[in-house]
């Protein structure tokens, strides 16, 4: 029996499944959501920004604190717990500081499920033997079918469709927390004290890193926070906007899948986050001319690149690199900065400029790949292979 399909296996890619299928609504249909509230394109982006911004704090602390507690399941349900009761909050929302608020606290909640969760697949495809990119990548099709199901789903019922789907994706998440096999408490690892989680945090050579993960996935920000409305200013259905988040995500699953794992062993992790920076720069300057068609489609692959090639790239460097106690701590300091810092900034950014430059704005993302692929050859020059001297 192949060991994806050990019980372990698919537990792990069961939980990938739901949770990403909860992202896959969020990501593309979310921010249509917001406009239907009443908010202007500007305002989605500058929401979305500040969502993402908050990720900053909570993304360090909660999840170096179930690291700190060795209770990694315990802090990931009580996250998922408290995002379910957010988001069924908004119907109830009809003021903009409200609303902003609500935001604010759902960037929170997932600032913490991301990381944890990967730092807990991590762990159980560690543990039991089973290859990480393809638990990973089968997992993201929970994403493809977010994508597809609400999108075709909005036309007839809504965009409050979108809501009550993350709902129930949340929740079934939430169900398969307490018997995820990268849980339990450590064996043969004692729990790092807070100094040392600070030290992890300022290593020269984390800290390089994390930069460049920064970058190359904030290179995604005007993507996330601007694309769907984009498209659909271009004169794009609800429906093909869904599929073309899909087509993305089914990249990544297929690269992820069938060589994802051949791919780290051939050319390492810092090779991937280089390779990562170029389809970058590719993707989004070709984003720029707005093109439509066919060209829409093929740029959509590149995802396989821009993203998942980064994602795996940055998990082999912590598993390689970051001693297993550190886990989720490793994966928090990277997610806030990744989908924090400067994803906020990037959309930010995306919201000061799109009324004026409308898809020009993707300039955003190639500056954010260039900056990427340039750290990413620094960090060649830094690190090369083992674990850090913490």
């Amino acid at each position: 029996m192949p060991r994806i399909l050990s019980t372990a296996g698919i537990l792990t890619t069961t939980f990938y499944m739901a949770y990403f299928m909860a992202q896959g609504v969020h990501a593309p249909f979310w921010p249509l959501w917001l406009a239907d509230w009443g908010l202007t394109p500007a305002e989605v982006a500058f929401f979305t920004a500040l969502g993402m911004s908050v990720r900053l704090i909570a993304g360090l602390a909660i999840p170096s604190l179930a690291d700190r507690l060795d209770a990694r399941r315990h802090v990931l349900g009580a996250c998922l717990v408290a995002a379910i009761a957010l988001f069924l909050l908004h119907p109830l929302i009809g003021d903009r500081t409200v609303l902003l608020a609500a935001t604010l606290a759902v960037g929170a909640a997932f600032a913490a499920i991301n990381p944890i969760s990967e730092a807990l697949g991590a762990a159980a495809a560690r543990a039991h033997d089973f290859p990480y990119a393809q638990s990973r990548g089968l997992g993201s099709i929970g994403f493809v079918a977010g994508n597809l199901v609400v999108g075709a789903a909005l036309a007839p019922l809504g965009v409050d469709v979108a809501l009550w789907a993350i709902v129930a994706c949340l929740v079934l998440a939430l169900a398969l927390t307490p018997g995820h096999p990268g849980g339990g408490r450590a064996q043969g690892y004692k729990p790092p004290r807070l100094p040392e989680i600070g030290r992890l945090f300022v290593d020269p050579v984390f800290a390089l890193f994390v930069a460049t993960v920064a970058f190359l996935q904030g290179s995604h920000a005007v993507f996330f926070a601007l694309g769907s409305i984009h498209w659909a200013a271009l004169g794009l259905t609800d429906g093909t906007v869904g599929a073309l988040w899909a087509v993305a995500v089914l990249s990544e699953i297929v690269f992820m899948v069938l060589f994802g794992s051949w791919t780290l062993r051939r050319i390492g992790p810092v090779r991937a986050l280089t390779l990562a920076g170029v389809f970058g720069m590719i993707r989004w300057t070709a984003l720029m001319f707005d093109p439509v068609g066919w060209p829409l489609w093929l740029l959509q692959l590149t995802h396989a690149a821009t993203f998942a090639l980064a994602h795996l790239g940055a998990m082999a460097f912590i598993l390689e690199a970051v001693p297993q106690r550190y886990g989720a701590s490793a994966q928090g300091a990277m997610g806030s900065m990744a989908v924090g810092l400067m994803l906020a900034i990037g959309m930010a950014l995306a919201g000061l400029l799109y009324a004026t430059l409308g898809g020009r704005t993707y300039g955003i993302g190639a500056a954010f790949s260039f900056v990427g692929l340039a750290l990413s050859l620094l960090l060649a020059r830094r690190w090369r292979g083992g674990a850090l001297a913490l």
